[in-house]
C-alpha cells in the first residue's frame, strides 16, 4: 500500500507477496529503502560559510606576539584588536583595525656582565590596514585565506616605520555569520622598525 507521501508501506499481504516475487521483489525493497533514507537527506547540513560581497564582517581577535632579529633585546606583547572587513566579492575582503598592545621589554646587557638586564612595561594603541583572499568552495565549513597587511604598533610613535607582510589562517564557521578564526602574520619592520614580527591570532568574526 501507500502512505500519504508516496512511499510503499508493505501490508502483511504485500510482505508475503514480496517473498515469493524473486528478482522482481528487489526493486520495490530499494523503494523502501529509499523511503527510510529520505529523512535523513533532508536533514539540515553543518553550517556553511556565508560570505558574500557586499557582506561587512567585525572580527575580534586577541594575539601574543614576539620580535626576533632585534640587537640586545626582545619585546614580547598581548595584542587585542577590533577588525571591520567589507568583501569586494565573496573572496576578496578589505579592512582596516584599532589594536590596543600590552607589551613588555628586556635590554639585555652583554657587553656589560655587572650590569643586570633592564625590563619595562607599556601600553600602546595601533592601527593598520588589511586584505585578504579566501578559498572558499561550494559545502564548505571552514574557509582558508592568505593576504597582505600593514600594521603600526604605535601610532604616537614618529620612529616607528611600521610593519609590511603577509598573513594566513582559516575560519571554522560556527553557524551562517559567525566563524571561530585562528591565524598569524610574519612582518618586516619597514624604515626605521627593525626585525620581523612573529604575530598569532585567535578570534572570532561576525558576518554582518
Amino acid at each position: 500500500m501507500i502512505d500519504p507521501s508516496g512511499c510503499f508501506v508493505p501490508s502483511r499481504r504485500s510482505t508475503r507477496f514480496l517473498s515469493r516475487a524473486g528478482p522482481s521483489g528487489s526493486v520495490s525493497g530499494l523503494s523502501i529503502l529509499l523511503c527510510l533514507l529520505a529523512p535523513l537527506m533532508a536533514a539540515p547540513l553543518p553550517a556553511l560559510g556565508q560570505q558574500a560581497a557586499g557582506d561587512v564582517e567585525l572580527q575580534f581577535v586577541g594575539s601574543l606576539l614576539t620580535t626576533v632579529g632585534q640587537d640586545n633585546g626582545s619585546e614580547t606583547q598581548g595584542l587585542f584588536q577590533a577588525k571591520a572587513g567589507y568583501f569586494l566579492t565573496d573572496r576578496i575582503e578589505v579592512g582596516a583595525f584599532p589594536s590596543l598592545t600590552l607589551s613588555r621589554t628586556t635590554i639585555r646587557s652583554d657587553d656589560w656582565p655587572d650590569v643586570p638586564d633592564q625590563s619595562s612595561s607599556e601600553t600602546k594603541v595601533g592601527m593598520g590596514v588589511f586584505s585578504t583572499y579566501s578559498f572558499l568552495t561550494a559545502g564548505a565549513t571552514t574557509v582558508p585565506y592568505v593576504g597582505g597587511q600593514f600594521y603600526r604598533i604605535d601610532v604616537t610613535n614618529e620612529d616607528e616605520g611600521g610593519w609590511l607582510g603577509v598573513n594566513a589562517g582559516l575560519k571554522f564557521y560556527l553557524s551562517e555569520r559567525t566563524a571561530f578564526d585562528t591565524g598569524g602574520n610574519a612582518l618586516m619592520g619597514v624604515g626605521q622598525s627593525e626585525g620581523v614580527l612573529l604575530h598569532l591570532q585567535v578570534g572570532l568574526s561576525f558576518l554582518l
